[in-house]
């Protein structure tokens, strides 16, 4: 979807350059103006960069079988290409300002002049407005495209500084070209290592993990999150997860870990894929859910109105989770609470929950007692009895 868009932003750059080296060679020729002859070598050099940068964005959506996860990174070693090109304009500047010292008479320059202004108009809105389409679609190449069109912004600003010292009699242009062309290096230098960080599979940023393990975490199914793997190629991000849930059926797990990968494909952007390895929570307790009123009185699946999940250790420790709220589909919170038992005064009498309890594997335990207290010794005293039986076979 947003692969023209990238396409149109690069050929409007590719058009661009062209225009401006073939403007600033034609007046630079006619007035003489060595400033303006060297603006249109960098507007060339643009213009091979744009090209650069429209074959790597065309490149870089095309699918191959010999490259299973795309060809994303292409954007990223154009991108690295495009911070060189930066470095060159910035030594060209320097030399042009520190090294050059024959002495032109520039012809009419207040022609000159009109086209640096032209020049400059053109490339400040095309490199803000393009640098905000790179952001907006996540495309290093834009960005780095929409910086090199502003370094060429601030090259004009010290021909238009040179020329106009030359209208008035003055030559202040060698000392802005040092101080701009270290800004240009400065920007080919963060060019370079966000390039280089994307080809070496540099994980993603700190805030964009945080939100990722935020989404899995508050699942109730899932206990932990054991590890977090994440890369860039291109625009795009790839993700694997590993996480520990609660006891589930296999085709259950599933079903949650594939609402969690697409939760998360719908809260980051530009998630190519997610890989969610998951293990079962080692069976070593019970985990037992019980239908509760605001006061703990044990009630059926109809007038419940919170769960209180309780994990009972192996040596029949008691765990008590905080109570939870059941708003919504109360079936589905209680299939993704990890539970082994649920306690209720009745089995549940529509057919959605009891197929969820079962696809689930969670044991409906009806119960007579009325306070959750009684119906957790209750299931307690049951459970050492089985055991106890279990240890004498």
């Amino acid at each position: 979807m947003n692969q023209p868009l990238k396409e149109r932003w690069i050929l409007g750059s590719l058009l661009l350059n062209l225009f401006l080296s073939v403007l600033k060679l034609f007046f630079g020729t006619i007035t003489n103006s060595l400033g303006l002859i060297a603006e249109a070598i960098h507007s060339f050099s643009d213009l091979v960069a744009s090209v650069i940068s429209f074959i790597g964005v065309k490149l870089s959506a095309k699918k191959s079988k010999d490259f299973p996860y795309g060809l994303y990174k292409i954007e990223n070693i154009v991108a690295l290409i495009i911070s060189f090109f930066l470095f060159f304009a910035a030594y060209e500047i320097i030399k042009e300002a520190l090294f050059h010292h024959e002495d032109r008479q520039v012809v009419n320059p207040q022609y000159a002049i009109g086209v640096m202004v032209v020049a400059m108009i053109l490339t400040f809105f095309y490199s803000r407005f393009e640098k905000e389409a790179g952001k907006k679609l996540n495309s290093p190449t834009l960005i780095a495209d929409a910086e090199h069109i502003w370094a060429d912004f601030l090259s004009s600003v010290i021909v238009l500084i040179g020329l106009i010292g030359v209208y008035f009699g003055y030559n202040l242009d060698k000392y802005a070209a040092v101080v701009v062309s270290l800004f240009i290096f400065h920007s080919g230098f963060e060019i370079m290592k966000d390039s280089i960080k994307v080809l070496l599979d540099f994980t993603l940023e700190k805030e964009e993990l945080q939100k990722i393990k935020n989404i899995i975490l508050k699942h109730l199914a899932v206990i932990d999150l054991k590890n977090i793997r994440g890369r860039s190629a291109g625009s795009y991000k790839f993700l694997e997860l590993e996480i520990l849930m609660h006891n589930l059926s296999l085709r259950e797990a599933h079903k949650i870990v594939d609402e969690l990968a697409e939760e998360i494909k719908r809260k980051i952007p530009n998630i190519d894929s997610v890989v969610i390895h998951y293990e079962p929570a080692r069976q070593e307790g019970l985990r037992v859910v019980f239908l509760v009123d605001k006061d703990e009185n044990i009630k059926d699946f109809e007038t419940a109105e919170y769960i209180v999940a309780v994990d009972i250790t192996k040596d029949y420790q008691v765990i008590k989770n905080p109570p939870i709220i059941l708003m919504g589909n109360k079936s589905k919170i209680i299939s993704n609470s990890g539970a082994d038992i649920v306690v209720s005064k009745n089995h549940p009498t529509d057919f959605s929950t009891r197929f969820m309890l079962a696809r689930s594997s969670i044991m409906v335990w009806e119960t007579e007692k009325d306070k959750f207290e009684e119906a957790l010794e209750e299931v307690i005293k049951s459970w050492k009895e089985f055991n106890k039986k279990e240890g004498e076979k």
